[in-house]
């Protein structure tokens, strides 16, 4: 209240109006007299105090809009926007050097015999990025502001419908772009399908959804942030929650072969053994020293940890484990030897 008071006295201090004048005005409403009714002279006379009344009214909605749009700008504290290819865009300063620059992406068609292409940013009509990909690519590109005002280009880019997914992002550094942060390295190597998507970002952090398909437990998702600092992304943690609500399952697990357990992450001593027929949680995902592990809770509330794997193997470690992309990926796998053959036939 305080606050509204104050942005109200500041609005409004050059406008006076007496009591005399507003019980006036509300006399002149209460009446009901018509314009046909007053004379010319009487009806300039009311329209006087009625127009003053106006702009106090509207002087009262302009404070409170103005505290609330003050409210809004302190609370907005970053930005996502996703890059729509041959847009021009001229409102953000990408370069920091606190001037608007221009910038677009463009996506080109380079050969329809071996479905390749290639993507460009183009700053400041020089081109700063090129990226050149095989097997029907494609692109994603948003443009990322941080509260303090540094600004990254998120560049997520698949073939064939989302394989060899190559995401990264990138900060524009003598007319080049230069990668900040690689969302696949390390802990792809242990899926058959990794993909980061920033959602949101607050401050000088960037809050992001994972999905994935781990060789160990199949579909996977959780949430992942990573905060800004000194120039670097750094995770804000390394243990995430699955969203099982997320994934329309219960937190269930029934081993389908043995798995060692060990008592905590990096340790090389195992604990004990899970058996076939065994039902426990997976209640963490967490990545230590570039590997991936599973916090483990028994049906008697034991805790552990088990390794993920980087090789995929058709004996599945748990009966739920889903694995939707197989096929798919044998059938890219195909597409692949044909575009490879067409390849020979062109040289």
């Amino acid at each position: 209240m305080n606050e509204l008071k104050d942005a109200l006295d500041s609005k409004l201090k050059n406008i006076t109006f007496s009591q005399q004048m507003k019980d006036r005005v509300l006399e002149e409403c209460r009446q009901g007299k018509s314009a046909g009714q007053k004379s010319k002279q009487s009806f300039k006379r009311a329209l006087v105090p009625i127009t003053l009344f106006l702009i106090f009214c509207i002087s009262i909605g302009a404070a409170i809009t103005g505290l609330k749009s003050n409210e809004s700008v302190v609370k907005s504290t970053g930005e996502i926007v996703l890059l729509e290819p041959d847009m021009v865009y001229s409102q953000y300063d990408v370069t920091g050097d606190g001037k608007e620059d221009t910038f677009k992406v463009e996506i080109l068609e380079n050969n329809n015999e071996t479905l390749d292409g290639t993507m460009q940013i183009l700053l400041n009509n020089k081109i700063v990025f090129e990226q050149k990909r095989e097997l029907r690519p494609a692109w994603e590109v948003k443009l990322i502001k941080l509260e303090n005002g540094e600004a990254f280009f998120d560049i997520d880019s698949t073939i064939n419908d989302d394989d060899n997914r190559i995401h990264q992002l990138y900060i524009c550094e003598n007319d080049a772009l230069k990668s900040v942060y690689d969302f696949q390295k390390y802990y792809s190597e242990y899926t058959s399908d990794y993909s980061v998507d920033i959602v949101k970002v607050s401050g000088n952090t960037i809050e992001t959804e994972v999905y994935t398909q781990f060789h160990v437990t199949g579909i996977m998702q959780y949430d992942m942030n990573f905060n800004y600092k000194d120039g670097n992304f750094e995770r804000t943690s390394n243990e995430f929650i699955p969203k099982y609500k997320e994934m329309s399952r219960e937190n269930k697990w029934t081993v389908k072969k043995k798995i060692n357990v060990y008592n905590s992450v990096s340790s090389k001593k195992v604990a004990y053994t899970l058996k076939e027929g065994n039902i426990v949680k997976l209640n963490k995902v967490i990545y230590k020293n570039e590997e991936v592990y599973f916090q483990i809770e028994d049906n008697k509330g034991k805790t552990g940890y088990i390794i993920a794997t980087k090789i995929y193997t058709d004996k599945h470690y748990f009966e739920e484990a889903e694995y939707l992309r197989k096929a798919e990926q044998s059938l890219n796998e195909d597409i692949i030897k044909e575009i490879e053959k067409k390849k020979e036939m062109i040289q």
